[in-house]
């Protein structure tokens, strides 16, 4: 506790809030958030929900490894970023200390206008915009982070070169949680609009890539309907392996995605837009085989 009696440094209180969640928990927790985003966005360029993929947690977590890279190094440089700038301001106020700190206050104003500036932004992509922009790269959540963060800045550095804070101390101390609270949220927004864009571009590779994937052979014992374009079926003998088995056969598939007991397939020939991915449930009654491409 401190002299105020109620409250505690700012820091104290990330510091606690960081021991109860405990980084292990955040970070498998962020993997899985990203993985399934990722995930999510991936397979609804085929038109697949994630609801039917049925993947599994451990999954999503190796696809959320393939986002978190990017997203985390970004942070990273922005981070060695703020440090550089703050090491420039202190040199400043330190230089300026004994003299004429005119220099100082425009510095502040500076910091202050910018801040201003970012939060209309993000006030104008949040209300104006509208809702899709939770899944389309934009400026919004990173001036919803850095607004208010460069206004308590200015605020900061002004108070520093006056040689008093320029608000109450517990006032001050909320207005950092709550900066430090819009600033996760838009980082944590930011991220979210990466990873949907990764798993996105996963997928148009993914349909790019259609041809170098092993073809797929499915044998059914009934037939099926509505072929999508390139897909040739053969009726075999009547005589099969057992009563009933395997009386038709269909070649020029490939394979999407194979969970939760279901076959994802499409063609070499599919288009976003155009064509259907099919869904087969695969048992005793599906036989498939694998055909590789040379």
């Amino acid at each position: 506790m401190t002299a105020d009696g109620d409250q505690q440094p700012v820091p104290a209180r990330i510091r606690q809030l960081a021991e109860a969640i405990g980084p292990a928990t955040l970070a498998t927790a962020l993997l899985f958030y990203f993985g399934y985003i990722a995930t999510r966005a991936r397979y609804a360029y085929f038109g697949v929900p994630m609801d039917m993929t049925g993947l599994a947690n451990q999954s999503l977590m190796l696809h959320g490894l393939e986002v978190v890279f990017v997203p985390a190094t970004v942070l990273f440089l922005g981070i060695l970023t703020l440090i550089a700038i703050h090491g420039l301001v202190l040199w400043l106020l330190s230089r300026d200390s004994e003299g004429d700190t005119t220099g100082n206050a425009f510095l502040a104003y500076i910091f202050m206008v910018i801040g201003v500036v970012l939060i209309g932004r993000a006030v104008i992509g949040i209300f104006v915009q509208g809702p899709e922009v939770s899944v389309v790269i934009g400026a919004t959540p990173l001036s919803l982070a850095l607004g208010p963060a460069a206004v308590a800045y200015g605020v900061w550095v002004y108070g520093r070169q006056r040689g008093r804070p320029l608000l109450p101390q517990r006032l001050a101390r909320n207005g950092v949680m709550f900066v430090f609270a819009l600033a996760v949220a838009g980082l944590v927004w930011a991220s979210t609009q990466l990873a949907w864009a990764y798993g996105l571009g996963r997928g148009e590779t993914d349909a790019a890539e259609l041809d170098d994937r092993p073809e797929v052979v499915v044998d059914t014992t009934e037939p099926l309907y509505d072929l999508p374009t390139g897909v040739t079926a053969t009726r075999l003998g009547t005589a099969g392996e057992r009563a009933g088995a395997y009386r038709h056969r269909y070649e020029g598939f490939r394979l999407l995605l194979a969970s939760g007991g279901r076959l994802f397939l499409v063609t070499p020939q599919w288009a976003h837009g155009r064509d259907p991915t099919i869904v087969l449930p695969y048992g005793r009654d599906v036989r498939v085989r694998l055909k590789p491409q040379l």
